[in-house]
């Protein structure tokens, strides 16, 4: 399965060797902040696979923090240049849910704590509210287990030797921005060079001429080689703009609920389910934890 996804990402070398060639230039420089393929290790028919849109500039910034004169290193994630990256979930690697600085202004005394010391203090919210999802899940899925577990904050629940190690996460994009707003610059650039012009004519389709969602689709289509790859029981979209790319509709808010899905047919049918993170997303996670377990492939 390891040698077939790195031929998968093979299609994406050309396009993180022109950012890296040119991410001092304009278009790019302030934007771009490095590839990053996956946040999990690669697993077949995983319980569930959490598809975003990309990934921030988390990896960047430890990257820059000791460097001098401003140096620009961009982390380069691919599973084929640097397997030891997805050794584990990155949700659950120390610190990156909880942890502080004693000194924040001077970014000094790092403390970092373990994904399940959840009665520490915050360090990501959005890592935060992703390791909750795996905790409700648990809870509605393993009832009697919890009926006779105690939860003690300082170990692994029950649950992470099976459930929590089958658990896959990917991004739509594999480009690193601060936000969405420099992702779009960034693909917008990327449409008008001639130089790749041969690889958007790959994903061009209809569209009457290369744009934003030529380079897109060329993106989402080693998702899609990825979901034939591994099977997953299920598909979370984080977000609806990643639900709405990765099923090609224009879903909106139902009745006022945050909640969508959609069946896909990607060899089995596999239900896609995707939810709004506007605003305090976190409430929704009980409503699409109970959804997860019901539309889940057995």
């Amino acid at each position: 399965m390891l040698e077939k996804y790195c031929d998968i990402e093979k299609r994406i070398v050309p396009i993180k060797d022109f950012l890296e060639n040119n991410k001092d230039c304009n278009g790019y420089k302030g934007h771009y902040k490095g590839i990053i393929t996956l946040n999990s290790p690669l697993v077949f028919q995983p319980e569930i696979l959490f598809i975003g849109i990309n990934s921030g500039e988390g990896a960047y910034k430890v990257l820059n923090s000791d460097s001098e004169n401003n140096r620009n290193i961009t982390p380069i994630r691919m599973i084929d240049q640097n397997e030891m990256c997805f050794k584990e979930l990155n949700w659950y690697q120390k610190g990156n849910a909880r942890g502080y600085f004693k000194n924040k202004k001077e970014k000094t005394g790092w403390v970092s704590f373990e994904w399940y010391q959840r009665n520490q203090r915050i360090n990501n919210p959005f890592i935060k509210n992703m390791i909750e999802f795996l905790y409700e899940i648990a809870k509605i899925k393993f009832p009697e287990e919890y009926k006779v577990e105690k939860y003690d904050h300082n170990k692994e629940p029950f649950w992470y030797e099976n459930f929590g190690k089958s658990i896959m996460s990917t991004n739509l994009y594999p480009i690193a921005t601060t936000n969405t707003k420099d992702l779009n610059k960034i693909l917008d650039s990327l449409a008008e060079e001639k130089e790749l012009k041969k690889y958007w004519e790959e994903s061009k389709g209809n569209d009457k001429d290369i744009n934003n969602w030529t380079v897109r689709k060329y993106f989402i289509r080693r998702v899609n080689e990825l979901i034939r790859l591994v099977q997953p029981k299920i598909i979370v979209c984080l977000g609806k703009t990643a639900f709405n790319d990765l099923t090609y509709t224009n879903s909106k808010d139902y009745n006022g609920s945050k909640l969508y899905f959609i069946e896909k047919k990607i060899g089995d049918t596999i239900v896609v389910i995707g939810f709004s993170r506007s605003g305090q997303w976190s409430g929704l996670i009980p409503e699409v934890a109970k959804k997860i377990l019901e539309k889940q492939l057995p």
